[in-house]
């Protein structure tokens, strides 16, 4: 669900007008968010209104809608006249249970003569869906970066974890991916013992911050070479990591969208080595996501739904995999 605050900060930044309207999707309660918008608007002239009614599914009617809504909201409108008017305009934000299926295209309102700005004029009108467009920063709570950084921390942990159980089985099944991925010379049963103790040396996993360059542990070695890799290379890298993991078989469906936009050309038909991919593609996606969270300011905003919804993808399909790769049953 959209910030109160990251839509009022959206609203402050539009070209004004008499009236702007703008709808909202809204999964919670619905008076606590108008509340919220109420407390954060300051000299933004926001009127949030609950809908109750079925209106603004029929395109044919829905300025008669906005001018019902005028009429009921009154009181609200008139309260905050004077900023209206220093403003050059009122912005109504429709609360709603549902997206906004109308198309966008703009229609003539009649403002009535009590409205606080060009009343009895007939400004052309938009409803825009902030549900969608509301921008917001990199660093923006709706990441939940700090639940990244964790769920990062605890799949360094487990995948550490892993290649030490396998090395105990068979040495020759991480050859093939310490050779990939390796940054030194140093062997990789010297290695995993200090990305251990590097790992077990941070006290809060919701700080923490993998590294690609300097004393990289395993998640970091797997990020730095998904970087430098096109996605057939990296699919080669998957079979090892399979091999290196010894997963026995994963369930089918495991997979994050990333792994889908930079599938490689050759098909898998491995599950394994499909799950593999999915994770160093996803390994990848959420440590850049992570670093661009801590350096926001040199990135423009991007939209709160689909930021919400990458970080969703990417910690979902990686807290599933810290979950696979400490279960016993499938592997060693």
């Amino acid at each position: 669900m959209l910030d109160p605050r990251a839509v009022v900060d959206n609203l402050r930044s539009r070209s004004r007008e008499p009236l702007r309207v703008f709808w909202v999707r809204v999964s919670g309660n619905r008076n606590d968010f108008r509340r919220s918008l109420i407390r954060l608007r300051a000299d933004v002239p926001v009127v949030p209104w609950v809908l109750r009614t079925r209106a603004f599914q029929d395109p044919n009617s829905v300025m008669n809608d906005v001018r019902d809504v005028l009429d009921d909201a009154r009181d609200e409108i008139q309260a905050v006249q004077d900023a209206a008017r220093t403003a050059g305009g009122v912005d109504l934000v429709l609360l709603g249970r549902t997206d906004l299926n109308l198309v966008d295209t703009g229609s003539p309102v009649l403002l009535p003569d009590w409205f606080p700005v060009a009343p009895l004029e007939e400004p052309t009108v938009r409803i825009a869906d902030l549900t969608w467009s509301t921008r917001v920063s990199l660093s923006d709570p709706i990441l939940a970066i700090d639940d990244l950084r964790r769920i990062l921390h605890d799949l360094d942990h487990a995948l550490t974890n892993r290649l030490q159980a396998s090395l105990g089985i068979d040495h020759r099944l991480t050859n093939s991916l310490w050779d990939r991925i390796r940054r030194t010379n140093e062997k990789i049963d010297d290695e995993l013992p200090r990305m251990k103790a590097k790992l077990n040396a941070v006290s809060n996993a919701t700080t923490y911050r993998p590294s690609a360059a300097h004393s990289p542990t395993v998640v970091g070695l797997l990020w730095a070479h998904a970087n430098g890799k096109a996605p057939d290379d990296v699919q080669r890298t998957a079979k090892a990591l399979a091999a290196g993991l010894h997963m026995d078989d994963v369930e089918e469906g495991s997979a994050s969208l990333a792994a889908v936009l930079n599938r490689p050309t050759n098909r898998m038909p491995d599950r394994r080595i499909q799950w593999a991919f999915c994770l160093i593609v996803a390994v990848r996606g959420a440590c850049q996501l992570v670093t661009a969270a801590a350096h926001a300011d040199e990135y423009p905003q991007f939209g709160a739904q689909l930021l919400q919804s990458t970080s969703h993808d990417l910690r979902s399909f990686l807290d599933d995999a810290v979950r696979k790769l400490r279960t016993p049953g499938v592997g060693p």
